[in-house]
């Protein structure tokens, strides 16, 4: 994650990695994914689909879910008419 230092990152990993000891895949695990994600970004926005996509990841190597579904760039999905 580029979000400044190397901690932070690590921080999010193990926060992630404890709600999932402690809950498995359910609501709450799920719950704190949200409030993670709230917490790095604002709710719109470039930004916001790259920690979403980072925050993906992690959780796929640590293997709580197989593979991870990323958010394509803005400049990549179909424009609305």
């Amino acid at each position: 994650m580029e979000y400044g230092e190397h901690d932070l990152a690590d921080g999010v990993r193990t926060e992630l990695e404890a709600s999932y000891v402690k809950h498995g895949c359910g609501p709450e695990f799920w719950s704190t994914y949200q409030r993670v994600l709230e917490r790095l970004v604002p709710a719109q926005g470039t930004a916001r689909t790259r920690v979403t996509n980072e925050l993906a990841l992690i959780i796929e190597q640590l293997g709580i879910v197989r593979r991870a579904q990323l958010v394509p760039p803005r400049s990549a999905r179909p424009r609305a008419r």
